[in-house]
């Protein structure tokens, strides 16, 4: 089966939150891997470049550039004789931060949400424990001064600041682990971070409870327990856990009884 292009909702193709778009190029990426992830456009759905250029007044150039970009994220496999068509979901690199964005608009979006907080539960307890011995003063800086524009983010109830604030924490945090490994996740964890703010998964008031618990974890780090490190770290992750899967829960009812 073959896209339809001019399909008039095609062109006006929503897009997740706002992000920096480069140009022509940057644009169609965001249009085809939002229609991809949301299901409109489906799997083995072939996608014509010189139909998709004509309909979004782009060379034949930027369009497969998209699909080399679309294709290197797993989104669609190109064939000789086949062309180009949209790939299976398990072949999608379901890590990558695109992807994620992507994703969380899309029908896998509470299966997404809940396999994120499991990878959080996973690496950033052992990344917090890890940083009780590993972490240098200036690991211990940055992640104090993330505290600090968090907590001066609350008393502005400034989500934008807060937001910014709490993903450099993140991945400060596992860069203070000193692992290669684990700060190779970063990505993903910010992606899945900024996801949650996106969708609004969170307390409707920012409150300086929040930053009490990313403080936890560096008063831990600081003194050298390793154990009291990860604990803070798991019921850190776990809180924003619950929130997020609470809150989801709340809106997928309001939607039913809508």
């Amino acid at each position: 089966m073959t896209i339809d292009p001019h399909d008039p909702g095609f062109a006006d193709a929503g897009i997740v939150d706002p992000v920096p778009l480069r140009g022509l190029h940057g644009h169609l990426l965001e249009l085809l891997g939002t229609r991809i992830a949301d299901g409109s456009l489906k799997p083995g759905e072939q996608i014509v470049p010189e139909l998709i250029a004509q309909s979004v007044s782009v060379s034949r150039t930027v369009v497969r550039e998209v699909l080399k970009v679309l294709e290197s994220k797993g989104l669609v496999t190109a064939r000789q004789r086949k062309g180009t068509r949209v790939s299976p979901e398990q072949e999608w690199n379901v890590l990558d931060p695109d992807v994620i964005r992507w994703r969380s608009i899309g029908p896998s979006s509470a299966r997404q949400l809940s396999e994120l907080l499991a990878l959080r539960g996973a690496v950033e307890p052992l990344a917090a424990r890890t940083a009780s011995t590993a972490a240098s003063e200036d690991d211990l800086r940055a992640l104090d001064e993330c505290a600090a524009k968090m907590d001066a983010a609350v008393t502005d109830q400034d989500w934008s600041a807060f937001t910014n604030a709490d993903v450099t924490f993140h991945r400060a945090l596992l860069h203070a682990s000193g692992s290669l490994a684990i700060d190779r996740i970063a990505d993903p964890i910010e992606a899945a971070i900024r996801v949650r703010h996106q969708l609004r998964l969170i307390p409707k008031v920012l409150s300086h409870e929040m930053t009490q618990r990313h403080r936890d974890i560096v008063d831990a780090i600081r003194n050298h327990d390793s154990s009291a490190a990860e604990a803070a770290s798991r019921q850190l992750v776990d809180v924003a856990g619950d929130e997020t899967m609470i809150t989801l829960s709340k809106v997928s009812s309001e939607s039913a009884a809508g």
